[in-house]
Order: C-alpha cells, then structure tokens, then sequence
C-alpha cells in the first residue's frame, strides 16, 4: 500500500472531509454583511467583468494576483514533498489550497457566492469558512515540522495540535449556530498568528546559541512577514483603497498589497529556504 494511505492518514483525510461537509450544510446564510449591502451596491463598489454573459467576476486583478500566489505556495509545498521534507510539503499544500479557496470568494466569485439571488449579500461563504479550516491546518502542521527540525520540545506540537482542534469545534459551531465571532478571522488570529511570534523566538535563540545559517535566514523570513502584515494595515486602515478606486478607477487593496507582499516572502523562501530544509535531520 502506498505510503501516503496508512490507516492515520485516511483517518486525517475522513474528518477533513467531514468538517467539509458539515461547513457546505450549516452555511450561516443568516449573517448579512456589515453594514447591509444589496447586490447592486456591492457590484457598484467594486471593478468587475461579466464572463458568458452571466458569470461574474469581482476585482479580476487581484484574483489573479491572489491564484498566483497560491500556484506559488501549492508549487513550493511540491517541492518541499519532492525533497523529503513532506510535513512541510504538505503545510504549504494546505496553505495554497486556502489562498486559492479565499481568492475564490474574497475576490474572484464573491459576487456568485455572497450576493447573486440574495436580497441582501451574505458575510460569508463556503470558500471562507474553508479557507479559514485549511489554514489552521496549515500553520498547524507548519509548527510541528518547524519543532521537529528545530526545537526539541513537545509543548509547541501539543498547542499546535490542540489549537487546531478547538479552533475546528469552535468554527464548526460558528457556522451551525450563525455566531459571528466564531467564524471572524479575528477569531482565528487568536489562535494562530501568536505561532509566528514562538517560531521566530525560537530562530533568535537557536541562532545565538549554535549561528547557524538557516536560523539566521528564517529570522529574516519571518522579520518580512511581520513587515507585509503591517503594510496590509498601513494601507488597509487609512482606507486608500477605496480613495484610489474613487479618484483614479485603478483597483488596489489592501489584500492586494498583501498578497503581492506574500509573493516576494515565499519566493524568499523558496530561493533560501527550502534547500537548505532538505538537509536538515529531525532532531526528534
């Protein structure tokens, strides 16, 4: 039997499924966008195509630039696998899977998903909630390959673990009960983003005990992170979007900005990272 279909796996890969499921049923439909937007409204703020003559597609540019990123991420997560480093292969796997999930609803199809036969356009979509489950495993797996490589302590594998499964409860209940905080991607933060935050502590302390290279390279990855994420909010809170859109009818988010900052980190990672991972031995 192949590999990859061990009996833990096909188990992982049943509750995924299921979470799924569960998430295309109980779809709060009844969570309405803040403040009420009808389709027209939401069509009117935004540049947008009509494809097939009925087919529409918001923000074209940024949906191209967010599945790039995403055949970005899904290639890198390739290549990782390729080189023996699957669980973080199949991280970057999730993560791209996500990108593309997002992109798909936040941009691209938003209009299908969230407005189109509505009276009113809904918060969310199947997509986001997805997108949001696929991340949680991705940075999940991310922190256990990262502690296998790089810290030999059990803790941070037992939160990212835990994390992940009361995160799943929680959004699983979120979406059956309709309570929005619980599918928020604030929600999510609380969870996950503090996880960066413990990896690049962990860089700092390897790099001034042993001054390896690769330590020094992921504290550099991880100091660009923090960068893109506070361009996104630079950009995002002042509301320059829409004041571009307005003055000069060029598109231009701040998930745009994001996006294209997550571009230029993972093509770091791929051209610094990656290869020298490949070479690293488990301290496990």
């Amino acid at each position: 039997m192949n590999k990859y279909l061990n009996k833990q796996n096909i188990i992982y890969a049943s509750i995924i499924l299921v979470v799924l499921i569960l998430l295309a049923i109980f779809m709060p439909k009844g969570i309405l966008m803040d403040p009420l937007t009808t389709p027209a409204e939401y069509l009117a703020s935004k540049p947008h195509v009509t494809l097939f003559n009925n087919l529409t597609i918001i923000v074209p540019s940024s949906t191209i630039i967010v599945y790039l990123l995403g055949i970005i991420i899904l290639y890198i997560g390739y290549r990782l696998i390729k080189l023996d480093k699957k669980l973080w292969g199949i991280s970057l796997i999730f993560w791209g899977l996500s990108t593309i999930l997002a992109g798909s609803s936040y941009q691209g199809f938003g209009y299908e998903l969230k407005c189109e036969g509505f009276e009113y356009c809904i918060f969310t979509s199947w997509f986001e909630l997805s997108y949001l489950f696929f991340t949680a495993i991705s940075i999940a797996l991310l922190a256990i390959a990262f502690s296998k490589d790089f810290y030999n302590k059990n803790w941070l594998i037992f939160y990212s673990k835990v994390a992940l499964v009361i995160y799943t409860i929680l959004l699983l209940i979120g979406s059956i009960f309709e309570i929005y905080i619980l599918i928020s991607y604030e929600l999510f933060t609380v969870f996950f983003m503090p996880i960066f935050l413990v990896l690049f502590i962990i860089n700092i302390r390897n790099y001034r005990k042993e001054h390896k290279s690769i330590d020094k390279s992921f504290i550099f990855l991880w100091i660009l992170f923090l960068i893109v994420n506070i361009s996104y909010y630079i950009y995002y809170l002042p509301g320059f979007t829409s004041s571009l859109y307005d003055s000069t009818g060029i598109w231009f988010s701040a998930n745009d900005v994001l996006h294209v900052g997550l571009i230029v980190w993972f093509i770091y990672f791929n051209y610094k990272l990656v290869l020298p991972l490949s070479k690293l031995t488990n301290q496990k």
